[in-house]
């Protein structure tokens, strides 16, 4: 006798999740009647073995269902085979039904010193292009080489990558989101969570952690939301436990306003709360979404601020530098006005060095401007806000050459901030088999499937070609990326 399927279903069940299992269940009792000898073969014990112990995956399909589980692999028809603990046998659900798999899998590993976050150029219309993480071994002209743990050692075309970013993790330093865990909300009920290498609020309330502040810190994030910007940034709080910490610059950005408020204490005031002056930061945004850079300066009480590179306002406390601040940040939310945090990054500041303000190291030249466009080309930008001019040569025993028009020179990777190829440009080809993969320490990549089996995935990319990455790696796969309504269904706009 075949094995009987068994189906779950309550009066609660949904009725289109129960018919989504049936037709991922017919098609395991199709290939059971092709194979019944092997399928009498199969024990209760064998059965009962290959169900995972603890769900730890969970997929969603195009038509609003989802089964939490385990994902196994691709077959030869192209279907993911998927076991769950609500079944009795292996699933299998087309790829053109699936919408995504969120991967539960996210392992600590040791941060290194530094690391390197590569940034690639985008495909045709889209905004944003993959970016990886990884160890900088080598540089040359025509390639990059990362070393990763999830893939091994990746080159890619030089002429593929945009820009990349020195990720330095010493004191005062901090990079992420990279776990829920290591944030602190002051609700009982969540009113944050991590998504994806993001931080989503889900409701009013305020997330938390103390990233050791220096008296001159320079805070670097991406913002998105659904209808207004409006959120709160608290910087040097005493409390990362409160939303309401005894001491810190309070900064509200409602719209088109910024404003400042100052809380702690101080020998001529003793315990005060000041509200400083609106400041208009009227800066266009794209979709939703907007790159904040903040330069705080403890002892001044100056916070000066940048969206999407352009000089939005300078924000002053009337009563600075009280005597109880911490070193903690917080991301508060308001309920009506969800909002998403990613991509941020935290570093000491010189205190002197804006983006429109950044010095050269290197002597003035006398070359004529279009000398200076044919041999300076790359925008390097050192950790103190120093823009060295020249061309990046390669990377060799943990430093960079930087070819000048006087003298080439090495510099320490950990001294480097960012560095932007002014290469010719190569534009990714978009493929019907891409997926995209989301890493769980942020950053993404784009794949051609090919397999997808052994705890990895395996593909194509146009910048270094065949690979094979561990799942460990991701947080989520997404299927049909290019299809517009796929999109809404997952809530992107790019």
């Amino acid at each position: 006798m075949l094995p009987l399927l068994k189906i779950p279903v309550s009066k609660t069940t949904p009725l289109n999740l129960s018919l989504a299992i049936i037709i991922a269940l017919s098609s395991c009792y199709l290939q059971a009647q092709e194979s019944p000898t092997k399928a009498v073969e199969g024990s209760k014990d064998e059965l009962k073995s290959s169900e995972p112990k603890e769900a730890k995956s969970r997929i969603l399909l195009n038509n609003g269902d989802s089964l939490t589980g385990t994902p196994h692999s691709f077959d030869s028809r192209g279907n993911l085979e998927f076991t769950s603990a609500s079944l009795n046998t292996k699933a299998i659900f087309p790829l053109h039904n699936i919408l995504s798999l969120e991967l539960d899998n996210k392992q600590d590993r040791k941060v290194p010193k530094t690391l390197a976050r590569l940034q690639l150029h985008p495909s045709h219309s889209e905004s944003q292009g993959d970016m990886l993480t990884g160890n900088l071994t080598d540089l040359t002209s025509d390639s990059i080489k990362l070393d990763t743990w999830y893939a091994g050692v990746i080159t890619l075309k030089r002429k593929m990558v945009k820009s990349f970013q020195i990720i330095n993790n010493s004191p005062g330093n901090y990079h992420g989101p990279n776990n829920i865990k290591e944030w602190t909300s002051n609700l009982t009920k969540p009113s944050w969570k991590l998504s994806h290498g993001s931080l989503k609020s889900i409701a009013t309330g305020s997330i938390g952690r103390d990233v050791g502040l220096t008296e001159k810190s320079h805070l670097q994030f991406t913002v998105n939301w659904a209808s207004s910007m409006r959120f709160r940034i608290l910087l040097y709080s005493n409390d990362v436990s409160s939303s309401d910490p005894s001491a810190c610059y309070d900064i509200s950005f409602n719209g088109n306003y910024a404003y400042l408020n100052t809380k702690g204490k101080n020998a001529r005031k003793g315990i005060f709360a000041a509200r400083g002056r609106g400041q208009n930061i009227n800066i266009d945004t794209f979709n939703n979404t907007a790159l904040f850079d903040i330069y705080a300066n403890r002892k001044s009480g100056a916070i000066t601020l940048f969206i999407n590179g352009q000089h939005a306002c300078v924000l002053q406390s009337g009563t600075p530098d009280p005597t109880d601040l911490g070193k903690a940040i917080h991301f508060i939310s308001q309920d009506p006005y969800p909002i998403e945090v990613s991509a941020l990054a935290i570093e000491p500041w010189n205190g002197t060095s804006l983006p429109n303000q950044l010095t050269s190291i290197a002597p003035k030249s006398n070359n004529t401007e279009e000398d200076n466009k044919k041999s300076l080309t790359h925008h390097i930008i050192l950790k103190n806000g120093d823009k060295v001019p020249g061309k990046v040569a390669q990377v060799k025993d943990g430093r960079i050459l930087i070819e000048t028009d006087y003298t080439p020179i090495r510099i320490p990777l950990d001294r480097i901030k960012t560095l932007t190829l002014e290469d010719e440009e190569e534009t990714p080809r978009k493929y019907a088999e891409d997926v995209r993969a989301w890493f769980h320490d942020g950053g993404r990549i784009t794949l051609k499937l090919a397999s997808f089996h052994d705890g990895k995935i395996s593909g194509f990319n146009q910048a270094f070609g065949n690979v094979s990455i561990d799942l460990n790696a991701f947080s989520k796969i997404d299927f049909d990326i290019y299809n517009i309504d796929q999109k809404k269904r997952r809530g992107q706009n790019n």
